[in-house]
């Protein structure tokens, strides 16, 4: 005879999966098939099933407190892949802030990945941190954390404070940083051309500096980024274990 609780459970956890992949950086591009999130999602929820506790969902009032259970389930799930992201969204800024100094800003492209206008070089340090993320085994971080958010934050038993929220607001200031503190050298750099150009400009008058700006500020630029490259995967090792920290903190804010 058909178990309606296990059925029932195994829903929700099909739904906090399928939320935390659709929020979560590897999953998040547009051009992902649906049927594929989807059944990436299914295959998590039956690998992670055996593992969740089995205490029971507890949905009064029938099929609408069943409805409320889903999407609590799913904003669980949506809070727990935005924090995953915020780690790319800082290397998306951090290119943004680059492309304005260096005068790429007016050459946005249209990514198909994203479904949306992109810098040239926030699409490349996107595209570089997705590609350390997977060599670095970020991945199964990610596999991990949702299996560990089940065991802490219960199906049904979500609680959200001010805590938790003050944590997650923390968590976005610290992305803004982090951007900025990584389009600093390239910023620093067109910030000292300028100074140059300006005092050129006043000594020699005749000389076009609007003009000769541009090529200057590009190429040194792309110099500076080319310098910054190698030295990337360090500080992309510490920022996933940031990202670690801060969803095991949000995990542990939402078990109350």
């Amino acid at each position: 005879m058909l178990n309606y609780e296990l059925v029932a459970t195994f829903i929700l956890i099909f739904i906090r999966a399928s939320a935390f992949l659709a929020a979560g950086p590897l999953f998040f591009f547009p051009s992902v098939p649906r049927p594929f999130k989807a059944g990436m999602a299914f295959a998590l929820a039956v690998v992670l099933f055996p593992v969740v506790p089995q205490t029971g969902p507890n949905f009064p009032g029938g099929l609408p407190g069943f409805g409320l259970a889903a999407a609590e389930e799913a904003g669980v799930g949506l809070v727990l892949g935005f924090v995953t992201t915020l780690v790319f969204q800082s290397l998306n800024m951090a290119g943004q802030i680059m492309d304005i100094q260096m005068g790429f800003f007016m050459a946005n492209l249209f990514d198909p990945a994203m479904g949306h206008q992109a810098t040239i070089t926030s699409r490349f340090l996107y595209l570089l941190g997705m590609v350390l993320f997977l060599i670095l085994d970020g991945h199964h971080l990610l596999i991990a954390g949702l299996a560990r958010s089940y065991q802490l934050v219960p199906l049904t038993g979500a609680s959200l404070d001010g805590t938790t929220t003050l944590a997650v607001v923390q968590m976005f200031a610290r992305m803004v940083a982090l951007g900025v503190q990584i389009a600093a050298p390239v910023v620093a750099v067109v910030l000292i051309i300028d100074i140059c150009l300006g005092i050129l400009g006043r000594t020699a008058p005749e000389m076009n500096i609007f003009m000769l700006g541009f090529p200057l500020k590009i190429a040194l630029g792309i110099l500076t980024l080319s310098v910054m490259v190698p030295l990337f995967g360090v500080v992309f090792r510490a920022m996933v274990r940031m990202m670690e920290q801060d969803l095991h903190t949000v995990i542990r804010g939402l078990s109350g």
